[in-house]
């Protein structure tokens, strides 16, 4: 029977959809998995099981978690929950809750964030901005965001835009400031909503006070209606009175009547022409066309010459009806900004409902001041993408490039070469048509953009060459779309304790945790799923630590948890874990003492206890002195009542209390995190390479309480992750007489396979158990060695697709160098 054997020393392409299972041809597919399910996978080629959760606080309700970074030293998670935002230290201490937030369960996964310094900026495309700034090490204050006003008041530093149809005009009563004005419109468009909202007509704001109909509104006009032309806006005309109105989108239509002022003469070289006099006052014009009218001047003198001319500061005032208006672009009416972002010193907004592709950017270092003024370099920028499709902006990134990332398309504000992006030069460029979900907000992730297409199963880089100038939008989920299901969240981390993985994650809206590791300059990558007793809701990051909302079901009942991952497996290897340390505060026996007189016994009654005592724990009398182990213990009949035996004779008087300093039993397992009904394991964790401690597993009861198989005085108790690695099958090239064949679909069996482990306490190759260790140390006393070496697992039978399953029994720390299969075929 001929022998072949076959080595996969890599499994850093992770865990491959289902549908590859065949693609042999694949370049992967000899360092892929079939499954790689709570496990982490290196990028130096090896797999191992993944670290646990620490507990770190009680959510209360669904969760959206965001991280806060001010420094170094001062890192904070945020917990978006219905109408509140509770604020947590990295430790899992509530800190702060503020309440009447505008967001609501429904829409959690749709806020998009910016930070700067000390400030969060929340948006969401249903209410206005809101803000969120530090004010202390431990405090933080809720505003919701304004805009700058001029130092007088009349001018709300805000983008503007005519929402309505071209044509239609606004009337006003009076041109000049105040209260109580009257403005009608062309066609009937107000409804009672625009109330509290402002308009800018001829450049001059005017807020809505009240609503009368469609047509008619009341205003506070914060200036006079004028304006002011640019400089010898006149034009005389040889030989009539007729004069020439240079005034760019006046708006105006033929018949108004408007004010002329500030004139000057308009003369020849010999002093004749028309006064100032006859140019000044009130004027009915007739429209050229959109940049200019005319009017007739007064007095009996035509102009001698065709010249400009009208000085320096002519002001047309009017309240005729104009075309020239707008709206206030961010309103309870036309709706918010759901995108938003700091780049190159300015805020820029976007996606506004009514102004889906708009793209607003601040003043340069002033970033609440939106004023367009005469378009200089640090001027207000306001784009629009207006190409043949909607484009409703959905993430802004602030990358190298400002990135705009759309429903349809995606695109970045091009600026010009060695230069910041200005109001006189800017492009909006396409380029990739795929579209992006509002979930799962894009991460810079890696030297690139990464984004979940609207499918809910492509993720994608968007990744600029700085060569070409051009981003391009690969994908990178390709080999494993079958783990990617409509995420909701996502995050990403470049350093995991002291290993060098940078890990992008995505939560599912199953509650799985679907993860891309990747190092794009080695070219190595993959895919793998984390997952949990419960369903994971969300997640975010710090520096260095990753953390996620978990909804759990506790005894019939749902809670709602913030864990942390550990840095290690070797620190946690289970989930949802608390920690329980015996002392003087926390004896899980309640309070026995002696009953009766001890006289030179190592035999006596004690009574007082909540939970019966275990043979092998350990007390002190009093809580010093000789530690004793209990040898024996029989119930005597009477409630909380028991007699035990010691590994030695003592005399004691009456009532004297016993301090236990290791315990098999365990309470307060049903309160923060409540464990009742749940198998939970006792570990207690150590440095990588050292032997670690496994006490046994345990149901908890419905009073909170645990019984382990081993004693221990501090313990790490929590669920076990169900480990699952499976290898692709394995596909032997074998020698024919014309080169080589693959055995693909022939009928072989892997005979023995050597499995080569590092730092392991425990595995299972296909389903059977690997003896590693000395079973003598976890009888005694829970200690596990560790194991570094290589194993040899021998199995029956043939198949067309053989593999190898690897689980584990217990949750201990777990690493696969590499596995050798010696195939008959």
């Amino acid at each position: 029977m001929p022998i072949t054997r076959v080595h996969q020393s890599n499994f850093n392409r992770g865990e491959v959809d289902p549908n590859l299972i065949s693609r042999n041809d694949l370049k992967s597919y000899g360092s892929s998995l079939k499954k790689a399910r709570n496990v982490l996978v290196s990028n130096q080629g090896h797999v191992e099981r993944r670290p646990g959760t620490v507990f770190r606080a009680d959510l209360g309700a669904n969760t959206r978690l965001e991280s806060f970074i001010f420094s170094g030293s001062q890192e904070y998670i945020f917990a978006f929950q219905n109408t509140a935002l509770k604020i947590y230290s990295t430790n899992g201490t509530l800190l702060q809750t503020i309440t009447s937030c505008p967001w609501a369960t429904s829409n959690l996964f749709e806020l998009n964030f910016t930070q700067q310094g000390d400030t969060m900026i929340i948006v969401h495309e249903t209410f206005m901005p809101t803000l969120i700034k530090r004010t202390g090490a431990t405090s933080f204050a809720k505003s919701t965001f304004a805009f700058d006003t001029s130092v007088n008041g009349d001018r709300i530093f805000q983008p503007y835009y005519k929402f309505a149809d071209s044509s239609v005009t606004l009337d006003c009563n009076s041109f000049t400031a105040g209260t109580g004005k009257t403005v009608t419109s062309s066609a009937s468009y107000f409804t009672s909503s625009y109330v509290g909202t402002t308009l800018e007509i001829s450049g001059t704001e005017a807020t809505i006070t009240a609503y009368t109909n469609a047509t008619t509104i009341t205003v506070t006009l914060k200036d006079n209606l004028e304006i002011e032309l640019d400089a010898d806006p006149l034009a005389t005309q040889q030989g009539t009175k007729t004069i020439k109105v240079t005034q760019v989108a006046h708006g105006l239509t033929t018949g108004a009547s408007v004010t002329i002022s500030g004139c000057e003469d308009i003369f020849d070289v010999d002093g004749a022409g028309i006064s100032s006099g006859s140019l000044n006052g009130a004027k009915t014009i007739t429209v050229i066309d959109d940049d200019h009218y005319e009017y007739t001047a007064g007095g009996i003198t035509n102009a001698t010459e065709s010249v400009d001319g009208g000085g320096a500061r002519v002001v047309i005032q009017s309240h005729a009806p104009t075309r020239d208006w707008k709206e206030q672009v961010i309103s309870d009416v036309h709706g918010f900004p759901k995108a938003i972002a700091f780049h190159e010193q300015r805020l820029y907004l976007a996606g506004v409902t009514n102004l889906p592709d708009l793209v607003a950017g601040s003043k340069i270092g002033d970033f609440f001041n939106f004023d367009l003024g005469e378009g200089a370099d640090a001027d207000s920028i306001q784009i629009q993408i207006a190409s043949n499709e909607i484009n409703e902006i959905r993430h802004l990134i602030s990358g190298k490039v400002l990135e705009v990332l759309t429903n349809t398309a995606e695109f970045y504000l091009k600026p010009p070469v060695g230069k910041p992006v200005t109001p006189s030069d800017i492009q909006m460029v396409r380029q990739s048509s795929l579209g992006t979900q509002r979930k799962a907000v894009p991460r810079l992730f890696d030297g690139a953009t990464v984004f979940v297409q609207n499918n809910g199963k492509t993720v994608r880089e968007y990744l600029f060459s700085s060569s070409l100038e051009e981003f391009s939008s690969g994908a990178i989920s390709i080999e494993a779309a079958h783990l990617i299901n409509s995420p909701i969240d996502s995050a990403k981390i470049t350093s995991l304790g002291n290993k060098p993985e940078q890990l992008y994650f995505l939560v599912n809206t199953d509650g799985t945790l679907a993860i891309y590791s990747s190092q794009r300059i080695q070219q190595i990558l993959g895919w793998f799923l984390w997952e949990t007793d419960g369903v994971i809701e969300s997640i975010t990051t710090t520096t260095d630590f990753i953390y996620i909302a978990v909804k759990r079901t506790i005894n019939s009942a749902d809670v709602y948890y913030l864990e942390q991952f550990a840095t290690s497996v070797f620190d946690i290897p289970t989930d949802m874990t608390v920690t329980k340390t015996i002392s003087g505060s926390y004896q899980p026996h309640g309070s026995p003492l002696t009953n009766g007189t001890v006289s030179s016994s190592s035999t006596f009654i004690i009574d007082g206890t909540t939970a019966a005592p275990n043979i092998g724990e350990t007390f002190q009398f009093a809580g010093t002195g000789t530690v004793h182990t209990i040898q024996n213990v029989t119930a005597t009949g009477n409630s909380n009542e028991y007699a035990i035996a010691i590994d030695s004779a003592v005399s004691q008087s009456d009532g004297v209390a016993l301090q236990f300093v290791t315990s098999r039993t365990f309470t307060g397992l049903n309160s923060t995190p409540d464990m009742r009904g749940k198998v939970v394991h006792a570990t207690a964790g150590s440095s990588e390479g050292s032997d670690v401690y496994y006490y046994g597993s345990a149901t908890v009861t419905s009073g909170g309480v645990a019984v382990f198989d081993i004693p221990a005085s501090a313990i790490d108790i929590g669920l076990s992750s169900t480990l699952e690695i499976k290898t692709l099958p394995v596909e032997p090239q074998i020698r024919t007489s014309g080169g080589s064949a693959s055995l693909t679909s022939y009928p072989r069996k892997i005979a023995k396979a050597t499995i080569e482990l590092n730092n392991s306490y425990n595995v299972k190759l296909n389903g059977n158990d690997v003896l590693l260790n000395n079973t003598a140390n976890i009888n005694n006393l829970g200690v596990v060695d560790s194991y570094t070496g290589k194993k040899d697992v021998h199995f029956l039978g043939y198949d067309n697709e053989p593999d190898i399953e690897i689980t584990q029994s217990v949750p201990l720390p777990l690493r696969i160098l590499g596995i050798t299969s010696e195939v008959y075929y």
